[in-house]
């Protein structure tokens, strides 16, 4: 039977037919692990997982100011940002936080998650007009605009936040792509390799439109597709698109793959981003911390 659901659900990932409702509930769910690596992880350099945590509170809130005034212009009838907590309580039910007790943290700078069951109440009835479909892409922007914030406001704090950032990208995928080659039972090919690529991608819109090929024998293979959706967001650039290619990087090498971001559209221009894959020739260490060998993105 669970070789059966395994075999089900890959099927579905490769065809990439996540019904709406789940696929923003797994991006919702993907953004809550984000942050809670990041707060986890920068805390070393922070002086702790609190105060990284209060940091990462207070760049996001034009993040969520941002996003919600986006909202706002499409659907008039929602409240305007930062209309008392409004901001905090639509957020927090886009991210299903009722399901995930300990994150409210997130949106400290934006007065807070819905707590009260009065709270959910409201944030449900606002999030009314949002399709499942809206609610997935929307969340699927805040990814990239929350790297975009760490970038310009975390240097104040943590000088050297783009390499940090880089090697916590860079272990998660690796995390990520051990525990999908390990579930699916999937060969050390490029062609599982992509396939592994592609489901952390298709959850966060990257590279909606895509195409590629492998060659099996040669280990090789590539990937090309349409802009992610944070390319348009202010601030955003080539620099961004190396930060988030180590966590494709770390993916490539659960598979003995070297990742190569060959194009991209703030760098190359176009309308299209590629990456390629190649045999590595030893394979890359994997810094755990003793608390994080599971749960991360």
């Amino acid at each position: 039977m669970q070789a059966w659901v395994s075999v089900v659900a890959r099927e579905v990932f490769r065809r990439e037919r996540i019904p709406a409702r789940v696929r923003w509930w797994f991006v919702a769910e993907g953004m809550i692990e984000w942050y809670t690596l990041l707060r986890r992880e920068l805390g070393a350099h922070l002086g702790g997982a609190d105060a990284a945590g209060r940091v990462l509170a207070e760049i996001s809130r034009p993040l969520f100011l941002r996003r919600h005034a986006v909202l706002h212009e499409r659907v008039p009838s929602l409240p305007a940002p930062d209309a008392g907590h409004a901001t905090g309580l639509l957020m927090g039910g886009l991210y299903r936080i009722a399901s995930a007790p300990g994150a409210e943290w997130i949106f400290d700078g934006v007065g807070g998650a819905p707590r009260s069951f009065r709270d959910h109440v409201t944030a449900e009835r606002w999030m009314q007009p949002l399709s499942l479909e809206a609610r997935w892409e929307e969340i699927a922007n805040h990814l990239g605009e929350l790297l975009i914030r760490m970038t310009e406001d975390m240097p104040a704090v943590l000088p050297r936040v783009r390499p940090i950032v880089g090697d916590v990208c860079f272990e998660a995928g690796v995390r990520f792509g051990r525990k999908i080659k390990r579930a699916f039972d999937l060969p050390a090919t490029p062609q599982a390799a992509l396939e592994t690529l592609r489901m952390s991608e298709y959850i966060f819109r990257v590279n909606p439109e895509h195409w590629g090929s492998t060659d099996n024998a040669k280990k090789t293979g590539y990937l090309e597709g349409t802009a992610c959706p944070w390319y348009t967001a202010p601030g955003w650039n080539g620099a961004h698109c190396g930060i988030f290619g180590q966590f494709q990087s770390g993916i490539s090498s659960a598979f003995g793959l070297k990742y190569m971001l060959t194009t991209t559209i703030p760098k190359h221009g176009g309308h299209t981003c590629r990456i390629d894959v190649k045999p590595i020739a030893t394979p890359i260490t994997l810094r755990l911390h003793k608390d994080a060998a599971a749960g991360a993105p």
